[in-house]
């Protein structure tokens, strides 16, 4: 092996990369309201910077380099670390060009950092958890005893694969692992989850709610009272979740979406529709 071979060496091994993903645990333990998760961002990378940086100066100057701005996605923000060290070792060998070097170590973490937010925020904030909750809450409604450990658990599982494959990632991708995110197809899950949300939530209104249908007691229909009311609650439940389908693919926020079911829960309430 010649000089230039191990000189393009990687110079981080797999334990130190690890070791950055599990300091990113702590991204969010103290934030400011210059830098946001800078400090946190600082506690992950400075392991890697010191292997990368033997010399006290050029060190400090790459811990200058990001103690500034930086807000992303918490799980997806190894990626970008792993990308941001991968441009680090280049440029401390001099395979970037010293004087844009560092402006394009800071676009680069700019641009990413965005990106791995609206990626990360759109998948677990406002698809993966809701589906997980509403999926827990069928167990809990069966009296699974366990349904908390199951939320943790399943809820976890894409979260650690992310955080730890995706330093791996970045690393060794660099500037490249945006097209390995976008084998994934991230709009297409969300949507899935969505509706799977949707649906779970189609099955637990008419099955698991205690409501009532105060206007077919005046018919009395004893024999068909109970047969009435599943019909009704399903065919509401039905008519909530045609709503809601609309409003998600209209683009409505979640929010805005349950806001509405729940007002109009409150009117059929107001009706004696439904108690």
């Amino acid at each position: 092996m010649n000089d230039t071979e191990l000189e393009k060496k990687p110079m981080l091994s797999n334990l130190t990369l690890i070791n950055v993903a599990f300091r990113s645990f702590f991204l969010q333990a103290s934030w400011n309201y210059r830098g946001m998760m800078s400090m946190g961002l600082l506690f992950s990378l400075s392991p890697a910077l010191d292997k990368i940086y033997k010399d006290d100066i050029e060190r400090e100057r790459a811990y200058m380099r990001h103690f500034e701005y930086f807000n992303t996605n918490p799980y997806f923000s190894p990626v970008v670390m792993g990308v941001i060290l991968s441009l680090e070792e280049r440029f401390s060998r001099g395979e970037i060009d010293q004087k844009t070097g560092e402006e394009l170590i800071h676009d680069t973490k700019e641009g990413l950092m965005t990106a791995c937010a609206a990626i990360g925020d759109g998948l677990f904030w406002d698809s993966w958890r809701p589906f997980v909750a509403v999926l827990s809450l069928v167990f809990a409604s069966n009296n699974f005893v366990l349904t908390p450990l199951f939320f943790l658990i399943l809820y976890n599982i894409p979260h650690l694969y992310f955080r730890f494959a995706g330093i791996f990632w970045g690393y060794r991708e660099g500037t490249h692992v945006i097209k390995k995110l976008k084998q994934f197809q991230f709009p297409i899950i969300r949507q899935k989850l969505k509706y799977g949300t949707l649906i779970l939530l189609a099955y637990l209104i008419p099955n698991y709610l205690s409501l009532h249908t105060p206007f077919l007691i005046m018919y009395n229909m004893k024999d068909w009272y109970n047969f009435g009311e599943k019909i009704i609650q399903g065919l509401l439940a039905l008519g909530f979740v045609t709503v809601a389908t609309i409003g998600c693919r209209s683009k409505l926020d979640v929010l805005l979406i349950s806001f509405l079911l729940m007002l109009g829960a409150l009117v059929l309430n107001r009706w004696q529709i439904l108690i």
